[in-house]
């Protein structure tokens, strides 16, 4: 659109533009004319009028005065306008302001801010003729869930512009990449957790494939726990653990392509074989045996993964990671690096990860790098059989532990013989 209004003259694209903006906007405030007219402001005549007024004052006259005396006049009226809708109990400003932003249109269009305007003209009309679904949805949705969304845009929004994007100390520690790593972790945190809000945890396979997007070891440790008491059977919560470490492959590779596609592409059909391979026999799992009892199903609600002292907490980690990473390939190789990734695997294997990505193959050969990538999962996956054996019951944490740690010795070998 913003590209067909460049090939006419500026006038003519900007009286279009303007004009058709407002005749939308007078539309939609004319539909909603209420019964007994005494108080309403304007409709489809009065809207374009506003906007072409704006257009003309800004379009005609060099100075910006005439266009502020206009805008003071468009404000007088209005305002005698409103006090009347006072006297009749109407105390909404939703028309005034749409007549302030008609007026502010067509200046925009004047200037030939066409995207902007039609941006905020088509936003005007959504906003101005979806009020009974929107006000139902701010009373629907949970203050958690905006809370949630806030902190989000805190992480991306607010701090993200202001960390410097410049290296520093010798081991070329970068602020804004360390930021851009908790932020892509948190995206996908978050993605999960609205996943879960919206679509609920009553199937069991849904509630392991979602849990390993966010945490594949907080998912293990959850559906363990509910092995003992919950109304599935062992094999089922078996299955759920299994999918989620399935997803977990699918989430390193996402991660590792953004940050290291070299890296991640080494490791693109492995990590996806091994990801959808185990994904289809958790879900195999998951439809064996039957419920124990008639209850329904056990429902965990999901937690907020966007809390803020999280988000510096794994920052921190993965600055650690970071500086002990190249310290170590630095001073004892590949096989130093190795040894990191076995031990960090079984603690947590984002940080290590992603840190990994920040060497750039200049400390770490890119094939050492894909093997620490595969050695640390595998540990991970040992590790969360073990916790599955711990916090479950006996058969669910058996067939896990063995389950992950076959998984775990069948990647080694796939990647050092392929």
């Amino acid at each position: 659109m913003d590209t067909l209004l460049q090939h006419l003259p500026p006038e003519l694209a900007g009286f279009a533009v303007t004009l058709g903006l407002s005749l939308l906007i007078g539309f939609e405030r004319e539909e909603k004319r209420p019964d007994d007219t005494a108080g309403f402001f304007g409709g489809i005549r009065t809207f374009p009028m506003i906007g072409l007024a704006g257009f003309i004052l800004v379009e005609v006259f060099d100075s910006p005065m005439p266009y502020a005396v206009g805008l003071l006049v468009l404000g007088m009226l209005l305002a005698v306008s409103h006090w009347y809708s006072i006297q009749e109990g109407d105390r909404g400003l939703t028309t005034e302001f749409a007549a302030l932003l008609t007026f502010g249109l067509g200046a925009a269009a004047s200037r030939e801010m066409y995207w902007l305007a039609l941006a905020a003209g088509i936003v005007a009309v959504i906003l101005l003729h979806e009020k009974t679904r929107l006000e139902g949805l701010a009373v629907r949705i949970p203050s958690e869930e905006l809370r949630t969304l806030l902190r989000f845009l805190v992480l991306t929004a607010v701090i993200l512009p202001a960390v410097p994007n410049h290296a520093f100390t010798p081991f070329n520690i970068n602020p804004f990449k360390i930021w851009l790593v908790v932020v892509a972790v948190s995206g996908v945190s978050y993605a999960s957790y609205l996943l879960q809000q919206r679509l609920g945890e009553r199937a069991l396979l849904l509630s392991g494939i979602l849990g390993g997007v966010y945490s594949s070891t907080v998912t293990t440790v959850v559906l363990s726990r509910q092995s003992k008491t919950g109304c599935h059977a062992a094999t089922g919560y078996a299955g759920a653990i299994i999918a989620a470490s399935g997803m977990m492959y699918l989430r390193l590779w996402v991660l590792v392509i953004l940050f290291a596609p070299a890296l991640g592409s080494q490791l693109t059909v492995l990590f996806w074989c091994l990801g959808l391979g185990t994904v289809i026999l958790g879900a195999v799992l998951t439809r064996l045996g039957k419920k124990n009892c008639d209850n329904g199903d056990e429902k965990t609600p999901p937690t907020n993964p966007l809390e803020l002292s999280s988000a510096f907490t794994f920052a921190g980690i993965f600055l650690i990671v970071l500086v002990a990473t190249r310290m170590v390939a630095e001073r004892f190789g590949g096989t130093g690096v190795l040894i990191l990734a076995a031990i960090m695997g079984a603690a947590d294997v984002d940080p290590f990860i992603l840190g990994l990505t920040q060497q750039n193959g200049t400390t770490v050969p890119l094939e050492t790098a894909a093997l620490a990538v595969v050695l640390a999962a595998a540990t991970n996956n040992l590790m969360k059989g073990i916790y599955s054996v711990v916090f479950g019951s006996k058969t669910t944490g058996r067939i896990t532990l063995i389950s992950l740690s076959s998984l775990g010795i069948i990647s080694l070998a796939a990647f050092l013989l392929f």
